[in-house]
């Protein structure tokens, strides 16, 4: 932690060794490192920060409170021509179309009806912040940051409702899209350590995964597939519950 603290402090940060201490913490997120691991930039090293300072905060023993959300910064970016705005407007269009043209929606449950409309919302969000993005002058960190931090929570949304629509399409079940977990009188490192175990379970759970795929593929009796793809399925639906609990604690962390 000490480490984490100096490189945070350093106003000479190597982006390497912030990499290196973001790879081996508790808050590491696959999904982030693999943006990371593809090299310097302004945008990787602002969410370098951004993610090693949620390491330093999670260290204060104190009861949590309900986060209340900040009020945005308020980003001014020069403004564009009518005709400008129009052609974004048409390419975020058939962007949109063609992320979710392999899902029609008569095909989905009811359940998962409301999360595919959403997932066309975030895509239009995401595209929208991501020309925000680019429109910003010079030195705009704070407000650099802020747009990346949203396009990553939206990012996170969206690839959990792929994962539940994915579900369907492969094995005609759902996953569940809530829990009934209440981490409200939770202390910091209480929640801290609730995620780590939450995160070792998946990992291992993984790995199950992936043995019992291995050992449908060698099994020649259709049964025992059958009975393997069952515990593949269960095993899928606890993983996914725990993801959206971490979702929950990194909300009030």
């Amino acid at each position: 932690m000490e480490e984490i603290n100096e490189w945070l402090q350093d106003k000479n940060k190597k982006y390497e060794k912030g990499l290196q201490l973001y790879s081996g913490s508790s808050v590491m997120k696959n999904r982030i490192l693999q943006n990371l691991n593809r090299g310097y930039s302004q945008k990787n090293l602002s969410t370098l920060i951004y993610e090693l300072r949620q390491l330093k905060n999670i260290t204060k023993a104190k009861p949590v409170q309900e986060k209340k959300k900040p009020d945005p910064v308020k980003i001014i970016t020069p403004p564009v021509s009518v005709q400008i705005k129009a052609e974004r407007a048409d390419l975020i269009h058939r962007s949109v179309q063609e992320q979710v043209k392999k899902i029609r929606l008569g095909d989905l449950p009811k359940e998962l009806r409301p999360r595919y409309r959403r997932m066309s919302d975030i895509w239009y969000q995401m595209c929208e912040l991501k020309f925000v993005f680019n429109d910003l002058p010079p030195r705009k960190e704070k407000e650099a940051l802020e747009i990346i931090i949203q396009i990553e929570a939206l990012d996170q949304e969206k690839s959990m409702i792929w994962k539940e629509i994915d579900h369907w399409t492969k094995y005609k079940t759902l996953l569940p899209l809530k829990t009934d977990e209440d981490f409200s009188k939770l202390t910091a490192q209480q929640l801290y350590l609730k995620k780590v175990n939450l995160g070792n379970y998946i990992h291992k759970k993984q790995k199950r995964i992936e043995n019992w795929m291995e050992e449908m593929k060698k099994e020649p009796a259709k049964p025992e597939r059958v009975k393997i793809q069952e515990q593949i399925n269960r095993t899928l639906k606890s993983i996914h519950e725990h993801e959206l609990n971490i979702q929950k604690i990194e909300d009030r962390l």
